[in-house]
């Protein structure tokens, strides 16, 4: 099954965030199966560009990688983020590690999901993935400051 994936950030200038198209191997039924299916996908792909990424260490000496052309650093830019591709820890994720941690942090109140625009609630809540659907999540951040 095909469903679009965006992540937004409170506080963001630009909320210029391209949905992104992502297979979900199985379709989940509730909320802590379809944090656990993304998560699992997101980690793989990571694990995946840790394997592919260009050695930091000797990157001057790497010929394959290329400095961003101006046309890659607009792309980029249009996300808000410009990135090497480097990835600076070098370790590979472990998948059921990040799955546990993802499921207590929405049950924290860390981040919320929101499935074509309706808020998903507790992570036993029955859900109904349709093909196209778009599932939304919103990093929550802590503001720091003083109360006098």
């Amino acid at each position: 099954m095909k469903i679009f994936f965006e992540q937004k950030k409170p506080g963001r200038v630009r909320q210029t965030i391209k949905p992104v198209l992502i297979e979900l191997g199985n379709t989940p039924s509730t909320v802590s199966g379809l944090i656990e299916e993304t998560v699992r996908i997101c980690v793989e792909a990571f694990n995946r560009k840790a394997i592919d990424a260009p050695d930091r260490e000797n990157l001057d000496a790497d010929e394959s990688h290329n400095v961003l052309s101006q046309q890659e650093i607009e792309n980029l830019a249009d996300t808000g983020r410009i990135a090497f591709g480097i990835v600076y820890n070098g370790n590979m994720e472990d998948p059921d590690k990040a799955v546990a941690n993802a499921l207590q942090c929405y049950e924290d109140g860390l981040f919320r999901m929101f499935l074509n625009g309706n808020p998903l609630g507790d992570v036993n809540e029955k859900i109904e993935l349709k093909e196209g659907d778009c599932i939304t999540v919103v990093r929550l951040t802590l503001l720091a400051g003083r109360l006098w």
